[in-house]
């Protein structure tokens, strides 16, 4: 009966945060310390770093 409602409220959630993705994403991110930290996250992997960094210099993305 749990592993039931254990399933159930995972499906709940899910399609709650499919239909208000954008919505929960402006809440994380207003966060200064969290949006920072996701910065640095995301920047830490050089594939998508030298892609943004030539975008943002360079004008256009290698792929």
């Amino acid at each position: 009966m749990m592993r039931i409602i254990s399933v159930l409220l995972i499906g709940i959630g899910g399609y709650f945060l499919l239909t208000k993705r954008y919505r929960v994403m402006n809440v994380v991110l207003r966060n200064r310390f969290v949006r920072q930290y996701l910065i640095k996250l995301v920047m830490s992997f050089p594939g998508i770093r030298n892609k943004m960094m030539g975008t943002v210099f360079s004008g256009s993305a290698r792929y």
